[in-house]
């Protein structure tokens, strides 16, 4: 009986521990993901020139995360959005981000310019 006992409560331990890996523990590079915080429709999103894209990401809500094998914290985008494109281009180099999560929030504001921050999740 105490090896039953021994035996459950081994597995319940083992159990618990393997769920109570953090979201960033199994990550290999950074991972990024996209906040569109407008209130349009981004029908895509397109980092860097043909490299990344994410698609269908609805007004004031969040896209899945994309492991990138070189991100950096502001990178070219091209966004569709409703029938129109907006751009942006970094006015600096950064160096590239260690592995890890984080967010590119996206905004269109009053003169339909693409507003860019950077969150580390």
């Amino acid at each position: 009986m105490k090896n039953v006992v021994r035996s459950l409560l081994l597995f319940s331990l083992i159990a618990v521990s393997q769920s109570c890996d953090d979201r960033d523990d199994n990550l290999t590079g950074p991972n990024i993901r996209i906040q569109n915080r407008s209130g349009q429709n981004f029908s895509r999103v397109e980092v860097r020139v043909d490299t990344l894209f994410y698609e269908n990401v609805a007004a004031d809500s969040f896209s899945d995360y994309m492991e990138f094998d070189l991100a950096f914290q502001q990178d070219t985008l091209r966004v569709e959005a409703d029938s129109t494109v907006f751009n942006f281009v970094p006015d600096t180099v950064t160096s590239p981000l260690p592995i890890g999560l984080y967010t590119y929030q996206l905004d269109i504001d009053q003169e339909g310019e693409l507003i860019f921050n950077f969150k580390i999740d």
